[in-house]
């Protein structure tokens, strides 16, 4: 019989896993500015600020609307500890309509059909947050 006995191999497989979790989230990170970008692309225009007003944040709650003068969202380096959820979001208070088809530069549904192009989606893809209620 032979026994062999692995010293390090726990601090090897940490540090693999480390190593994925950050790799699926820069990953994950390129293809959320990636649909950002798109999202800007398909935004009707007219003074552009629902166009200019998306963001890529971490927290659900965090809006950038260039009327208002809120600061630009900024999101730290990829999570390396857990796979990171992020949010795509716009602060202006008429992008619903917009999104329902108020304009005739896009049709009704635009930010789904630009999500759906990138992302497989189970669950809420579009949501009304009202920030007063929480």
């Amino acid at each position: 019989m032979i026994r062999l006995k692995l010293t390090g191999v726990d601090k090897a497989f940490d540090e693999i896993d480390e190593e994925v979790v950050e790799t699926i989230n820069a990953l994950a990170r390129l293809q959320a500015f990636e649909a950002t970008g798109a999202l800007k692309d398909a935004t009707p225009v007219d003074t552009g600020r629902a166009r200019n007003s998306w963001a890529l944040v971490e927290n659900r709650n965090q809006f950038l609307d260039v009327k208002s003068g809120s600061q630009t969202p900024f999101i730290g380096p990829p999570s390396k500890d857990e796979i990171e959820v992020l949010y795509i979001t716009n602060g202006t208070p008429y992008i619903e309509d917009l999104n329902q088809g108020s304009s005739k530069q896009a049709p009704a549904r635009f930010v789904e059909t630009t999500m759906l192009k990138y992302f497989s989606v189970d669950g809420v893809l579009f949501e009304t947050v009202n920030l007063q209620n929480e």
